[in-house]
């Protein structure tokens, strides 16, 4: 009776300063990461690139998203949606997203609502000239006792009938929407699209900047300059994106309107084409005064670059004239995407099953500190982290599926549980004395009291923020009743 119970009972929404929407990072072959102790810890069990269909270390992008206590929801690498029990949702597979698209994924809560997510994703290289484009796939948390499930009427919906490997998203002006924005392929079209509480309610198309896939030098086209990631900065207002695998290696900066979704003031960086030099991983300093990027090339030569985005007020050539080459190997020790991680630091992924870590990625130069090996985030991957909203501006608290249920309670009498939600304690009071249990979401007994008075008060501060299952059992029978704490 309390697993059924358990899973019936569905959270109520709560206001917390904790916002730990993005503290959970699977990707790569079942590796992850979690920072919900605000340092990243090594995680086991997620099933990105388990389920892919050829060579499982080409597993590229990938997507999280967890409540605002830092419980997973649901994750996916693009082509399943796995629950936060690590199992596909019955209608989670079959996704159209690439298996090796840079960003093959990105979700993003509805705003207004705890419980309903958009997932966008992004079709791979590989699929030209039959590209599934950018789609979207609607889960609606409620379905499926309340573990998730996509919405069968709103799956694999497409958007842009051609995708480059790239989706970024941020925050609006107003604060009460988002901005998702993709790049068209063999072309020089963005794609803006505003989501807001009545859904995608507007398309932004901006023609700007270098077009994907032609090379001007020879006069050919490519469609490897489809990967490399896009990265909007943390206020909305910068979009920076590499063309990669792709010589010579290409930079493009831009400004970005977040109040109307129009890109424009185009700044063109090339790399240093003559080494032939290719890059992939982009990511702004959670100030966005610097953004960096990854470098490699077929001698074995990785680099790290960091750009000052302030350099000159924002002049372009002042831009190109401060790269500074934060970090070298030479010994084929690769680094490919990168993460800017809620603890403000931005993680790179590196081919030796470690990640790296620019560690105070706002200061100039040297002073950013990188260092090469930090955590081993378990099993194998290559090439990328988990794609989130710009600056982790989620607005998703607790989900929301039903009024608080009580079982029971005609048999038993009135149960009143207060404060709730509540940070350090609560009151109960039952008609009669009675055993209470206190259990988790999960339906694990966190503790047990018996000949319980009719008003009794309950320490509850060293408990971990999130939901709870008071179960009171008296002589008439068993009721249950929940609560929240922050």
């Amino acid at each position: 009776m309390r697993k059924f119970l358990t899973i019936l009972i569905i959270i109520i929404p709560f206001f917390c300063t904790a916002q730990k929407q993005g503290n959970i990072w699977y990707f790569g072959d079942s590796a992850g990461v979690s920072f919900n102790s605000g340092s990243p810890v090594t995680i086991l069990g997620g099933k990105t690139g388990t389920d892919i269909p050829y060579n499982i270390d080409n597993q590229e992008g990938t997507s999280c998203v967890s409540d605002s206590a830092g419980n997973i929801l649901f994750y996916t690498g693009g082509q399943t949606i796995w629950n936060r029990n690590n199992i596909p949702m019955p209608n989670g597979t079959g996704i159209m997203g690439g298996v090796s698209s840079t960003q093959s994924s990105l979700i993003i809560p509805l705003p207004g609502s705890d419980s309903i997510f958009y997932l966008f994703t992004s079709d791979e290289f590989q699929s030209f000239p039959n590209s599934k484009g950018y789609r979207y796939t609607v889960v609606d948390m409620c379905l499926n006792k309340g573990i998730g499930d996509v919405v069968t009427s709103q799956k694999n919906i497409l958007l842009l009938d051609s995708s480059t490997e790239k989706l970024a998203a941020c925050e609006d002006a107003s604060g009460s929407g988002y901005w998702i924005v993709g790049h068209k392929m063999f072309s020089d079209e963005f794609n803006a699209w505003h989501l807001t509480s009545g859904g995608i309610t507007n398309t932004i198309v901006t023609h700007i900047g270098t077009i994907h896939g032609w090379n001007s030098s020879n006069s050919t086209w490519n469609s490897y300059a489809s990967q490399g990631q896009m990265k909007l900065n943390s206020t909305g207002t910068k979009l920076a994106l590499a063309i990669g695998n792709f010589d010579p290696a290409y930079l493009d900066l831009f400004d970005f309107n977040d109040n109307t979704g129009i890109i424009s003031n185009y700044c063109h960086l090339v790399i240093d084409s003559a080494l032939n030099k290719y890059i992939y991983g982009v990511e702004f300093s959670p100030d966005g005064s610097k953004v960096y990027v990854t470098i490699f090339n077929n001698s074995g030569t990785s680099q790290i670059f960091q750009y000052d985005i302030l350099a000159g007020v924002g002049n372009c050539d002042s831009i190109k004239a401060s790269c500074f080459n934060l970090f070298q190997s030479n010994n084929n020790l690769r680094f490919m995407g990168m993460q800017c991680a809620p603890n403000n630091k931005i993680y790179v992924v590196s081919s030796v099953n470690q990640l790296g870590c620019i560690n105070f990625p706002d200061s100039s130069k040297l002073a950013a500190n990188f260092d090469s090996i930090v955590i081993s985030p378990g099993n194998t991957w290559n090439y990328m982290l988990p794609s989130f909203i710009a600056g982790y501006k989620y607005h998703n608290g607790i989900i929301n599926c039903l009024t608080d249920e009580i079982v029971n309670v005609e048999k038993i009498g009135n149960i009143d549980i207060y404060p709730n939600p509540t940070i350090n304690n609560f009151t109960i009071e039952t008609p009669q004395f009675s055993t209470i249990e206190i259990s988790n979401i999960e339906g694990q007994i966190i503790k047990t009291l018996t000949s319980v008075g009719t008003k009794t008060n309950f320490d509850v501060s060293s408990f971990l923020s999130g939901v709870y299952i008071v179960e009171v059992k008296t002589e008439k029978g068993i009721a249950m009743k929940k609560f929240i704490k922050e």
